[in-house]
């Protein structure tokens, strides 16, 4: 049962991409970015998937084409000073729908959950780089660090970027275990290593999750801002 399992999953790829190949082109995604945005270079990133589209890059205009119908594209974005902004999917984990009149989130619901975050006392810096939701449920996007000495006195790093879920339910926030994402992890052998890969790292919501629905030839997303180089 497990071998049959794991042959449908890589299957399933495949069967999406062979569909794209008979549908000819594929959908197209155009971003406008702020006007003041000055972009190098652009690249649509199906994760699940690992299938990449380059952008076309025109002022402030982005045109991915051949994309997959029906799947959720990060956008990673290089500016001219070389800071990279990594779209981050903050959809829910699975297709329950949120609740329509839900309120907005508060000050005080980040700071309970801030406050049952349990990140292992191992990591000496943490530090909440988004937060998404309303008052009913949030995604955060959360960065850890240990960059105190760990291994006889070499100067090594431990980085990780993790997504965390909550629900207020049962009178209070509690996070929903063994359902956060790792999604970058990395040991960097030098301080100068992880400086030179984070230092000029910027994470956005708004570039993240990005998909053409069934039969949608073209989409056009407006982003408002992007994240500050400082």
């Amino acid at each position: 049962m497990m071998r049959d399992t794991l042959h449908l999953a890589l299957l399933i790829p495949l069967f999406l991409l062979a569909n794209f190949a008979r549908a000819g082109d594929g959908g197209v995604i155009k971003l406008e970015l702020p006007a003041d945005a000055k972009v190098k270079s652009a690249v649509a990133i199906a994760a699940g998937l690992k299938a990449e589209s380059a952008g076309k890059v025109d002022g402030g205009t982005i045109v991915f084409g051949k994309l997959l119908p029906e799947t959720a594209y990060d956008v990673r974005l290089t500016l001219a000073d070389d800071t990279l902004i990594q779209g981050v999917d903050l959809s829910w984990y699975n297709e329950e729908e949120p609740k329509a009149d839900a309120a907005p989130l508060t000050d005080d619901d980040k700071k309970e959950m801030l406050g049952i975050l349990n990140i292992p006392d191992f990591y000496n810096k943490k530090d909440i780089l988004i937060f998404q939701g309303t008052h009913e449920r949030a995604i955060t996007l959360v960065q850890l660090v240990r960059d105190k000495d760990f291994y006889a006195g070499t100067g090594q790093v431990i980085w990780r970027i993790e997504l965390y879920y909550f629900k207020n339910q049962h009178g209070g926030w509690e996070k929903l275990s063994q359902q956060n994402k790792i999604l970058r992890r990395e040991r960097f052998k030098t301080q100068d290593a992880y400086k030179f890969t984070t230092g000029k790292l910027r994470f956005s919501s708004e570039l993240g999750g990005l998909k053409l629905e069934k039969n949608q030839a073209q989409r056009t997303v407006k982003v408002n801002a992007l994240p500050s180089a400082k």
